[in-house]
């Protein structure tokens, strides 16, 4: 243990003593609220002299006690020890002191983190160095192209395997990548690509058609494979040369060259088994370390493309979700405002249920009762958040507002007369008892609780709690706050409970559950994107339907993928995703935006449709005055 460890371990002990206070103690004592012998008591006293820390008084004789003087108040030297072992990147070891201090202190120390995260540039022997630092509050799970989902595992994904094919969000095309050129027959059944030559690996060997077919025949051979249903359409995988690949399709497909643009379709070397947690690629980034408190990632100077300015990015984990975060905003940019880089993701929250587990929600009126007490546009008024937006659409661009009330209507033309004439008995009589308690007339709110009510009384459901798993987050578990308080004011039973977003995607954590409430990020290339979510197998949505309706989903995609105008493709999507909405299946709540903030010296700053930057386009404009040791560049980068 670190003399400085000691010292912060005795002002623990003697919190209530002040500075330049007189403390009565003998060294024996000392010695065991250090746990240490009185020789090693005596050298750790030596070291607190020589430091100033403390004045030291013996006195000599039985009985008698020594005189000691703390003169480092606790916040100065745990402060200083913190950022140290930040420094040195011992980021458990600076948590768990953070954890012990006094609560007071304990935030002063936390804000220290506001230094730690942005962009440092160093002068070191080998020149200057540019380290990226960003923090992260979920942990990474893996780092197979093929099995990752979760946007902080995918973004790390991204710089350290590429594709054959680029996707340029800007221009809404597909442009070279590991391939320089492509081509397919008229019928889209086959699709040949031609290779760039001389691409590296990270461990050193050249990239070969070979690697191409051994990264598609891995996923097609395994039958657990999460995106086999993505790439479904192979039949086969021909090599010709070193540098030219064909693939042969079972049925056409006018959009592969944009599902080849999927970071599942990262290309892996044939000769290496991958390590889920430390892959090897040709991205313009290798991994050099991954463990539970930080990753790193290293420039790869050899990149095909050209070598990235930044020279390594640190994922730094955070303790406690939800407080980090708002530490690291405190004071960020105290030297002047910061550029403010405006992304609007895209995607949505939404609610989803279950149809593998039975219970009411398999009841289309009870999922229409939870569509109305999920309303989009109730919950924005209610909650009064600047940043999302109620949303009847997970495509941005298709969202109609408030264009779908009336669809909501508990009436449904297409049911039998007699029934509508049942419903609109019950409609009547909820309406009339709940008129007087939630304001019936009055606002978008009251009028979805009346719905909601008519179409809870219309379903199956017999007083039963429903559980809902809601994925963890200070935002999200509001809104189920809210959510709770309209079941309870129309007799619906709910038990929400939290859950950790990894371990409901990696460790099939959502069997005992019956409602789940979590969103879906998409990337730049939304048609993609929603393919992806409707085929690829661990998604949160496609996790909990049942067989039917994977059916149902693969089946579209399939015919979807086969059109050859994007209009086509984008329209047919979208009459699937109104399918899905009018089963109640999938209810959108609400998009959102984030804003993040930077120094004025980092240029080029995009943000990719993951929410990272774009580090292969980032650099810094370092000012001429800046010292030349380092200088640091402040940036905020919402947490994954």
């Amino acid at each position: 243990m670190e003399v400085t460890e000691h010292y912060i371990q005795l002002r623990l002990i003697f919190s209530h003593v002040h500075e330049e206070e007189e403390v009565e103690i003998t060294m024996g004592v000392l010695a065991t609220h250090l746990c240490c012998t009185m020789r090693n008591m005596n050298l750790i006293m030596n070291k607190f002299l020589d430091n100033g820390w403390v004045r030291w008084s013996p006195q000599r004789g039985r009985g008698k006690k020594s005189i000691l003087v703390f003169r480092l108040s606790l916040q100065e030297v745990a402060g200083e020890w913190f950022e140290r072992l930040l420094h040195n990147n011992k980021i458990e070891e600076a948590y768990t002191l953070a954890a012990s201090l006094p609560f007071l202190i304990r935030e002063n120390v936390m804000r220290r983190l506001q230094s730690q995260f942005g962009l440092r540039s160093d002068q070191s022997a080998r020149g200057r160095v540019d380290t990226l630092r960003i923090p992260q509050e979920t942990s990474f799970e893996t780092l197979d192209p093929t099995q990752a989902v979760v946007w902080g595992d995918v973004g790390i994904v991204a710089e350290v395997f590429d594709r054959l094919v680029r996707y340029n969000a800007e221009r809404d095309v597909c442009e070279p990548g590991l391939a320089m050129a492509w081509e397919s027959n008229p019928e889209g059944t086959e699709w040949t690509f031609y290779l760039h030559k001389g691409v590296l690996f990270h461990h050193g060997r050249v990239l070969e058609a070979e690697d191409v077919k051994y990264t598609f025949e891995r996923i097609l051979s395994s039958v657990d494979n999460p995106c086999k249903a993505l790439f479904g359409s192979i039949q086969m995988v021909k090599t010709f040369d070193d540098l030219t690949v064909r693939f042969l399709l079972k049925a056409p497909n006018f959009m592969f060259p944009d599902l080849m643009s999927s970071i599942n379709a990262s290309i892996l070397p044939r000769d290496v088994e991958i390590n889920p947690l430390y892959p090897i690629g040709t991205g313009p980034y290798r991994l050099v370390r991954n463990d539970p408190n930080i990753l790193v990632l290293e420039v790869f100077s050899s990149y095909f493309r050209g070598r990235a300015f930044i020279d390594r990015v640190e994922v730094w984990q955070l303790p406690e979700a939800g407080r980090g975060e708002s530490v690291i905003r405190q004071e960020l940019f105290p030297d002047g405002n910061p550029h403010a880089v405006q992304h609007e993701v895209q995607g949505g929250v939404f609610m989803t249920f279950n149809m593998r587990k039975r219970g009411p929600h398999l009841d289309i009126s009870f999922r229409r009762a939870i569509r109305e007490l999920m309303h989009p546009q109730a919950m924005a008024d209610a909650l009064n958040r600047p940043a999302i937006q109620p949303t009847y659409s997970l495509v941005r661009k298709h969202d109609q507002g408030n264009q779908r009330d009336e669809e909501m209507n508990p009436l449904d033309a297409e049911k039998h007369p007699r029934e509508v004439t049942m419903e609109q008995q019950k409609w009547n009589e909820v309406e009339e008892d709940m008129a007087p308690n939630v304001g019936v007339g009055i606002g978008v709110d009251g009028s979805s609780l009346v719905r909601a009510s008519a179409w809870l009384k219309c379903s199956n459901y017999a007083g039963e709690t429903v559980n809902v798993w809601v994925e963890e987050g200070v935002n999200m578990e509001h809104d189920m706050v809210w959510f709770a308080k309209r079941c309870e004011q129309i007799g619906l039973h709910v038990n929400i409970v939290p859950g950790d977003v990894v371990k409901a995607i990696y460790h099939n954590e959502l069997q005992a559950y019956d409602l789940i409430y979590t969103g879906e990020v998409f990337d730049d290339h939304v048609v993609r994107s929603l393919i992806t979510m409707y085929t690829f197998q661990k998604t949160l949505f496609l996790s909990v339907m049942d067989d039917h309706w994977r059916h149902e989903l693969e089946r579209g995609c399939d015919q979807i993928v086969a059109m050859q105008k994007p209009v086509k493709r984008m329209e047919s999507l979208l009459q699937l995703e109104d399918r899905l909405i009018q089963e109640a299946i999938l209810l959108p709540v609400y998009s959102f935006s984030e804003v993040h903030s930077h120094h004025p010296s980092l240029r080029d700053y995009r943000v990719m449709g993951y929410g990272m930057p774009d580090l292969r386009r980032l650099w810094v404009k370092r000012s001429p005055t800046a010292p030349e040791e380092s200088s640091s560049y402040s940036a905020y980068i919402p947490l994954w």
